[in-house]
């Protein structure tokens, strides 16, 4: 577990500098509006709820929002829960955070069930509450579909706002993956990301992640990435 710079437990599975200008709004506007308003200090909100399928954005709204918060001189506290063994007493790193004054919590559905870790979890939203801070916590589904056991936090958790992150239209995960191709200094055709689109699992974080095989191979094989380079790739 890491501390530091007002940052707490931050995914590092995230390998791109990830920012609100990185990620393909779509039809997500009034939720990233929202995100950026909480980071400059300008909305408070507690809770926020956004849900949605795995791979479809959660985790780089929530970094985003928490670099954003401190580049506007915030105190954000941002924890992965994917990321973190879930034993018992691991749920203490949400004790003693008064210092921070925006709690990022994603991965809800990470510690759905364990009563301690919903204890932990309510008794933070309460004291955000309580005190005009904001708390921003994503799952892969909204909260009255999780395996909660406390119904006082499936409560709490529903009377702020909740937002579905919706999945990217075709057009417009053609041009996603265009421009994270043109952010890592390569081309690729519109032909060949519809080559991809086709091929393989269409979650943005799965594609994201089949393009950076791709460059890695290119730039390995010193090719151009065409279609029939495409497919002599073993990618997974």
């Amino acid at each position: 577990m890491t501390k530091q710079h007002g940052q707490m437990a931050l995914d590092v599975s995230l390998r791109d500098s990830v920012s609100f200008d990185s990620f393909v709004v779509g039809h997500n506007r009034e939720l990233v509006h929202h995100l950026i308003r909480v980071a400059e200090g300008t909305e408070t909100l507690a809770p926020l709820f956004i849900w949605g399928e795995s791979g479809g954005g959660k985790s780089h709204l929530l970094n985003s929002c928490f670099r954003h918060a401190e580049e506007n001189e915030q105190k954000p506290m941002f924890v992965s829960l994917s990321d973190l063994c879930v034993a018992k007493g691991s749920e203490d790193i949400l004790a003693d955070v008064d210092e921070y004054n925006i709690y990022l919590i994603d991965g809800l559905d990470h510690v759905a069930g364990l009563s301690a870790w919903e204890d932990a979890l309510f008794q933070l939203c309460n004291a955000s509450r309580d005190t005009g801070k904001s708390m921003i916590i994503s799952a892969i589904k909204p909260p009255t579909s999780l395996e909660i056991g406390l119904r006082d936090l499936v409560t709490r958790l529903m009377s702020g706002l909740t937002y579905q992150v919706l999945p990217l239209g075709e057009d417009q995960k053609i041009t996603a993956l265009q421009e994270r191709a043109s952010d890592r200094g390569f081309e690729i055709s519109e032909d060949a990301v519809k080559y991809i689109l086709n091929r393989y699992r269409r979650q943005t974080g799965n594609l994201f992640r089949i393009l950076d095989q791709i460059d890695l191979a290119s730039l390995e094989q010193k090719r151009l990435i065409t279609i029939p380079f495409l497919r002599s790739l073993k990618l997974e």
